[in-house]
């Protein structure tokens, strides 16, 4: 059934808050009974994809929350901590074409993410030891480490969707992945009080040293939960990847199959637009709380903890919306809602606020989560995914090379408050360009 935004011929009464929590409880009732009881291998990959989440959601709530702190702390620059975000998007961006053409000629996607994933997990244990080994150039020493593991995480990307395409039919996907997101957010939660007492109460830099490493752990068991994951072979996509092309013919044939698909295309504008307002703020939210605000490690933890349990809630909330709208209301709701969190970051002058905005950020960034990848599944011709994959990673990418420093750059220029202004507008403007996409429910 097609679907415009925002126009759907009736009005559907809005979820009450027991519709809500009803919700919620069923589908954390049957997605209990078939973990503890998994009666098919749709059910085996799911326990799998979910235990995955859990472990990476330790990482989150370890390593990836605190990265740019550690720069910071480590005595990075406005223009350092720009590129930790930039230069791995460019490089992904220049590997997305090439992985596609690799990824679309293996049978099997899964060991290709795994094998993708082995390397750039690494990266936490070297960060780790990185202030031992280079105490002088630390900071910069973890912006170049944890940019040239961008080009194995290309692959991992353009075969993961494929992997959740083919682990978990159409019709449980939404539920799979709001669940999957929800587990996501529950354990990156639960570890952020961990490691915030952890970065409290040991020294620096071993306290930072020490979560990385506890970050690899969990990333090691992660690998080796996927690696169980069992998908069919991927036969048409290898068959039609069979003839060999320039790097150049590869961007000309990328080109003319996307451009010849309207949805895709506008997709893509909106979310090209809406990337960038998302990539700008994002060297400039940790110098904001560090040197700004003076907020402490446990401040930054606290933070992020209430944006992760406000996202199990979110989940939940707009998984309902789209079960009773489609993805394409949810779309514009998140991708606007959470336009206003840099907005509210901006007038800070203490914790509360930021606090607050962690609460918008949780409830909304979990729709958006869950509306991008379901709108790109819904906008992807099944027979070319991981072509279309490529290029909206692609694109993604290179928004995400550009945002950070014309984020760096506002802020040289206005000062970070104006720079903050100024990527919320950009937000606001592309999520409302999302009314004008057509999908197919």
């Amino acid at each position: 059934m097609r679907a415009r935004l925002g126009l759907r011929g009736h009005t559907l009464p809005s979820p009450t808050r027991k519709q809500v929590l009803s919700t919620a409880a069923k589908r954390l009732a049957s997605s209990l009974d078939s973990l503890l009881h998994p009666r098919s291998q749709m059910d085996r990959n799911s326990l799998l994809l979910h235990a995955d989440i859990a472990f990476q959601g330790i990482v989150a709530g370890g390593a990836g929350a605190y990265l740019s702190v550690f720069a910071v702390r480590l005595g990075a620059s406005a223009f350092l901590v720009g590129l930790l975000t930039a230069l791995p998007a460019l490089l992904t961006a220049a590997a997305c074409i090439p992985a596609a053409r690799y990824v679309a000629r293996q049978k099997q996607l899964v060991p290709v993410v795994n094998r993708s994933r082995v390397a750039f997990r690494i990266v936490y244990l070297i960060i780790a030891i990185i202030p031992w080994l280079l105490p002088r150039y630390a900071a910069v020493a973890i912006v170049a480490v944890w940019s040239l593991v961008a080009l194995p995480a290309a692959y991992a990307n353009v075969s993961f969707a494929g992997v959740m395409a083919e682990a978990v039919p159409p019709e449980r996907r939404a539920i799979a992945i709001s669940t999957r997101y929800a587990i996501y957010s529950i354990v990156t939660a639960a570890t952020l009080p961990i490691t915030g007492r952890i970065l409290e109460t040991i020294p620096f830099p071993l306290n930072y040293q020490v979560v990385f490493a506890l970050s690899f752990i969990a990333a090691s068991l992660s690998i080796w939960v996927y690696a169980k994951i069992r998908i069919p072979d991927q036969v048409p996509a290898r068959a039609e990847a069979s003839v060999r092309h320039t790097p150049l013919q590869q961007v000309r044939q990328g080109l003319r199959e996307v451009a010849g698909n309207p949805s895709f295309m506008a997709y893509l504008g909106a979310g090209t637009v809406y990337r960038l307002g998302l990539n700008m703020p994002a060297a400039l939210f940790s110098i904001f709380w560090v040197k700004n605000l003076s907020l402490s490690d446990g401040n930054i933890a606290l933070a992020t903890t209430i944006t992760n349990v406000f996202s199990v809630l979110g989940y939940f909330f707009w998984g309902y919306i789209a079960k009773r709208r489609g993805h394409a209301p949810v779309m514009v709701a998140s991708t606007v809602g959470l336009g206003f969190y840099p907005l509210l970051t901006a007038s800070a002058h203490s914790l509360t606020p930021i606090l607050l905005a962690s609460v918008l950020s949780g409830l909304f960034a979990s729709g958006v989560n869950l509306a991008f990848f379901n709108v790109l599944l819904a906008v992807a011709p099944p027979d070319k995914r991981a072509a279309f994959v490529a290029w909206d990673s692609g694109t993604a990418n290179i928004v995400a090379f550009i945002g950070p420093l014309l984020g760096t750059a506002a802020t040289g220029m206005f000062g970070i408050r104006t720079a903050l202004l100024i990527s919320a507008v950009v937000r606001l403007v592309g999520g409302l360009m999302f009314l004008q996409l057509r999908i197919r429910e």
